[in-house]
């Protein structure tokens, strides 16, 4: 089953450009993405890993394998700060 990733629509987001920053309004938590996290932010909702990884290589030159690993780990930290929100599709 695949999952889709969307963003928790309570959360709060400030675009800087190069990064954002975001902030749980339940928590009072702030949270700060780089520029690849902020990309990754943009593209959500997301319909599984596959596109946000494919964006990831495309736009920042990186591994397939270094891609994977890091919007994996960054969609684990975003779910588990319920900052995303997860369903199976």
């Amino acid at each position: 089953m695949k999952m889709v990733y969307a963003r928790n629509p309570g959360v709060i987001e400030t675009d800087l450009k190069h990064e954002v920053v975001l902030l749980d309004p339940a928590t009072q938590q702030m949270f700060r993405l780089n520029e690849t996290g902020r990309v990754v932010w943009q593209m959500l909702p997301a319909d599984g890993e596959e596109s946000l990884i494919d964006e990831v290589v495309t736009r920042f030159e990186v591994s397939r394998e270094d891609a994977e690993r890091d919007v994996r780990r960054l969609l684990s930290e975003l779910v588990k700060a319920q900052l995303v929100e997860t369903r199976g599709a």
